[in-house]
């Protein structure tokens, strides 16, 4: 019996006419579904139809302004189907959207000789930008932050000319603020806005925010931009036009999202593909790791630790039980106890008393693993498919090999990207003469 692959297929009725904000419905979910990976979707036009206000509309040649219906069509895997959707419902406003169960014979997989290592920064970067004034007061760039997915912002004057960035640091070093920010969204409500409250409301992001901001162009190369944010150590690089003004932002995510879908997922051994290189190369054995019956007071020096600011937690036999972060550890604790545990994790307090609770109790979903033969650009989508910053190396049985994360894979990714794109410069030379 022949077999099929499981997915799920989307659909999404609306009307031509519809926008969302000043952009096209379709546009903008199709803009959605690209940034964020999915396998790919079409747009198709209706010739007739009519909706919930019972107009019938068609495609006839003198009625052609009318809101004719249309249909997105997406197909994917139930992973990702599950972690886009509800992005995708909101962007669909009051259209229909269905999901079915379909079998998937065959996928095209690009051939390498398709794929494009010529990347620029515009096709990849994420827009529209959340940024900030500098005139903005510290908690209005705080509260514009809280519980999203980045922890930087650029800032911008009144035409939109990027002037700075501010961080988490900034706001804490320079600001302040009592916390970082992914600590600060996880805090009980009146801790939070004790804390909020001792931000001075005079001082602006203008005064604390860095000027020095190393920013790319749209039409710069990807190569060349992973190689800024690895020797620099920046997460996140604004995307400037020609006169200096906010057009995109280009995160880690972004480029290991691009180099997950332009490389190959399997690449036959002895073609010298730089693609080929595997996790288990590029692993680090020295990451942060406590054991499941380790306490509190343990598991807080081991968090604290390192830039990481979370544990893996392994069992007694090296066997990975789960991943903890610092901001686990204040969602777990008791609210009377986030000050002195809050201040271990911020550096400003000393060890606290050993509690009841332990590292394994902590755990709250199981870690993201792989074998150490995987190769970069399946990390890449696996990283980006499931929102993690670090995987897991694990053997067979298991057991903790080492630990990948962002950092990692974007300096193999940049020198990969950076030799393709050079041999793709030669190729292109080469057919010149």
């Amino acid at each position: 019996m022949e077999r099929y692959s499981r997915g799920l297929r989307v659909q999404v009725f609306f009307g031509e006419t519809e926008q969302v904000g000043h952009v096209p419905r379709y546009q903008a979910m199709l803009e959605y579904l690209r940034r964020e990976g999915a396998a790919g979707a079409t747009v198709e036009r209706g010739v007739a139809g009519f909706g919930v206000n019972s107009k019938i509309h068609t495609a006839a040649v003198l009625r052609l302004s009318l809101d004719l219906p249309m249909v997105l069509t997406w197909i994917d895997a139930p992973g990702r189907v599950e972690r886009l959707l509800p992005g995708l419902r909101e962007l669909a406003g009051s259209g229909i959207v269905t999901v079915e169960e379909v079998g998937v014979a065959a996928y095209g997989g690009r051939r390498l000789e398709q794929l494009r290592f010529d990347l620029q920064v515009r096709d990849v970067m994420t827009t529209p930008v959340t940024s900030v004034r500098a005139d903005a007061t510290l908690r209005e760039a705080v509260e514009l932050v809280l519980g999203r997915d980045f922890r930087a912002l650029p800032v911008v004057d009144g035409t939109g000319l990027l002037v700075g960035m501010v961080t988490s640091g900034d706001l804490v070093a320079r600001g302040g603020l009592g916390a970082r920010l992914e600590l600060l969204a996880v805090l009980s409500e009146e801790a939070r806005r004790r804390i909020l409250d001792q931000l001075d409301p005079e001082r602006r992001v203008a005064d604390v925010m860095s000027t020095e901001v190393v920013s790319v162009r749209g039409t710069d190369s990807v190569a060349a931009a992973t190689h800024l944010m690895a020797t620099n150590r920046i997460k996140r690089l604004p995307v400037v036009d020609e006169e200096g003004r906010l057009i995109g932002i280009l995160s880690r995510a972004d480029v290991l999202r691009a180099v997950g879908e332009t490389f190959p997922r399997v690449i036959e051994e002895g073609t010298g593909h730089p693609g080929a290189r595997t996790v288990g190369e590029v692993m680090h054995r020295d990451g942060p790791v406590a054991r499941a019956d380790a306490d509190l007071a343990t598991l807080l020096d081991v968090v604290a630790s390192t830039r990481l600011n979370r544990a893996v937690v392994v069992d007694g036999a090296g066997r990975v039980v789960g991943v903890v972060s610092d901001a686990d550890v204040i969602r777990s604790v008791d609210p009377a106890a986030e000050g002195g545990v809050l201040g271990t994790l911020m550096r400003t307090a000393g060890r606290p008393a050993a509690g009841r609770v332990t590292a394994g109790e902590l755990v709250r979903r199981p870690a993201l693993t792989t074998g150490p033969e995987t190769t970069i650009a399946e990390a890449s989508r696996l990283m980006t498919e499931h929102r993690r910053k670090l995987i897991c190396v694990v053997d067979e049985a298991g057991r903790l090999l080492g630990i990948v994360d962002r950092a990692d894979l974007l300096r193999a990714a940049g020198d990969a990207l950076g030799e393709l794109a050079a041999a793709a410069a030669e190729d292109d030379d080469d057919d010149d003469d």
